[in-house]
């Protein structure tokens, strides 16, 4: 099949096929049935790719015929996905253009002449036989009629026969007249497939009520929108020589296509919306940034010909070559998600990064607004030491709370060992008044003073490091413990300080349950109270 030289563009109105246009038309079609899962996503950003790649139009329609299971609920929430992601659409809902409406059931009145089209063509024929009818004929043929198609009965019916059914008010459905031959597939990505039209069926187009079948509409669609290229999962790949044949007999060109191989689940069986594939939105939730969701998804059975593992939306953009798609699956391996993702979030800089966590902890509680000047500021330095250990925008709730909450308990286990210690309260005591009469609350000034605190008792540093981080932060790993009690400031530190040693009430002896006024959250059950930064 080769590369068609012009489709359909303008106005169209109902079974007309207009003037054509050269330039590349690539369109995402998703189903609103359920939310978008990560397999649809690599299909939208195939195409999205391929059109900004090649200067096209990228546009996006919403197959919604499925009348029992779309919802606007999920056709709104692909097209916030999609928005999120950055797969920004040339025409669609929203947008608009001269090829709409783009929501499927607004399309109807095009079905009806197009397949009136086929009727008179001699390319479609009635039939009237009923589910029992065929079921019959069916389990009668050889191995119980697994490689039964249908046997064109009706296509031989005389007038009379016709007329006898309609009289009888018998219903019918419409029926595509599979022509003779071969149909030759130009795949972009599985290369040159050739199926015999005598292994296709006659498929449906219309129902016995009149509703036009996905294989019908579809092609009836991307013609009259004027789609030239179509990439999506190699499960439609078995539907396509029957598209092409309906594209033909309609006198259109029928687009190129290219049938990505499925992504896989780390069990090595295929993921779908109903077998184990979140939802784009699920991923955003967990704190994972379009920018690593987009360069993993690219690399999901698509190779730049080189080593580079990061690429920029721009940079996927200027390299992305359909023919470098990959024949073989592509399997979804989390972990390498998570890795790239929380090298992303280095890649962006302190204060995208600071950007996009702030959200996360207003939503948290730990921030009553964006923090401006020097809050800013500090907020900045407080992403900078926190470093990566934020693999994802979800962990800066957990790693920054301690810095910004305004309460703090002592109700991890962990802490509460450490703090029970034989020698802690001693050795907090002496780090309280050390650290009150520092000159200077900079972290390099602060580390000598602990180490002269620690050789004067005969112990490590380590010995004093641990209950000097589990009393200002309620945690036992915090970032560098000099940089973290500098950020926390001297008043901050001294109350936290002055909360462990009422919470230890004798060396070796802790009392449960105690909260701080001006601490931070360490695994408390009690919601913090927002603080600035």
């Amino acid at each position: 099949m080769e590369v068609a030289a012009g489709r359909p563009t303008g106005e169209i109105g109902p079974g007309t096929i207009t003037q054509v246009e050269t330039d590349m038309r690539v369109r995402f079609a998703p189903s609103p049935t359920g939310f978008l899962h990560i397999g649809g996503a690599r299909t939208a950003l195939m195409n999205w790719l391929l059109a900004r790649h090649s200067g096209g139009a990228f546009v996006l329609r919403i197959e919604d015929t499925d009348r029992q299971r779309s919802t606007q609920e999920f056709a709104d929430a692909i097209v916030e996905d999609l928005t999120w992601l950055g797969l920004t659409w040339d025409e669609g809902p929203g947008v608009g253009g001269p090829h709409g409406p783009y929501f499927q059931s607004g399309r109807s009145a095009s079905y009806g002449p197009m397949l009136e089209k086929l009727l008179c063509s001699g390319s479609a024929y009635r039939c009237y036989c009923t589910p029992e009818e065929l079921e019959q004929r069916r389990s009668a043929a050889p191995a119980g009629g697994r490689d039964w198609r249908y046997d064109r009965l009706c296509l031989h019916l005389s007038a009379e026969d016709k007329r006898r059914f309609e009289d009888e008010g018998r219903p019918s459905v419409v029926r595509f007249r599979v022509p003779e031959g071969k149909t030759i597939i130009d795949d972009m990505v599985q290369g040159r497939v050739e199926v015999d039209n005598s292994e296709l069926d006659d498929l449906v187009l219309a129902r016995s009520d009149g509703t036009p079948t996905y294989n019908f509409v579809v092609v009836v669609d991307d013609l009259t929108m004027g789609i030239t290229h179509v990439i999506r999962g190699s499960d439609h790949l078995s539907n396509t020589p029957k598209q092409i044949l309906l594209a033909r007999a309609l006198g259109g060109e029928p687009p190129t296509f290219g049938h990505l191989p499925l992504v896989l689940g780390p069990d090595g069986k295929v993921l779908s919306k109903r077998r184990g594939a979140l939802a784009v939105g699920e991923y955003r939730r967990m704190g994972f940034i379009r920018e690593a969701l987009v360069n993993y998804l690219a690399l999901l059975g698509w190779s730049p010909g080189d080593d580079r593992e990061f690429f920029s939306p721009d940079e996927l953009v200027e390299t992305f070559d359909v023919t470098r798609v990959s024949k073989k699956p592509g399997a979804l391996d989390p972990d390498k998600l998570l890795w790239m993702n929380e090298q992303w979030l280095v890649r962006l800089g302190t204060s995208e990064r600071t950007e996009r966590v702030i959200p996360r902890l207003i939503e948290a509680g730990y921030l009553d607004g964006a923090p401006e000047g020097e809050q800013r500021r500090r907020l900045e330095r407080i992403v900078e030491l926190v470093g990566d250990r934020i693999k994802t925008l979800a962990d800066a709730v957990d790693q920054m709370g301690f810095f910004l909450a305004s309460s703090l308990s002592y109700d991890n286990i962990k802490v509460l060992k450490v703090l029970a210690k034989p020698g802690a309260r001693r050795l907090l005591a002496g780090l309280r008044d050390v650290l009150e009469s520092a000159p200077s609350f900079e972290a390099d000034q602060l580390e000598p003073l602990v180490r002269d605190l620690a050789e004067r008792e005969g112990v490590g540093l380590g010995k004093v490091a641990q209950p000097l981080r589990a009393a200002v932060s309620a945690r036992t790993a915090t970032p560098g413990l000099f940089e973290t009690l500098s950020l926390l400031g001297r008043e901050t530190v001294l109350e936290r300080i002055g909360l462990a040693l009422e919470h230890t009430t004798c060396d070796g002896e802790s009392s449960s349950g105690r909260t701080a006024d001006s601490g931070s959250v360490g695994g408390g059950s009690n919601p913090p109270s927002p603080t600035t930064a």
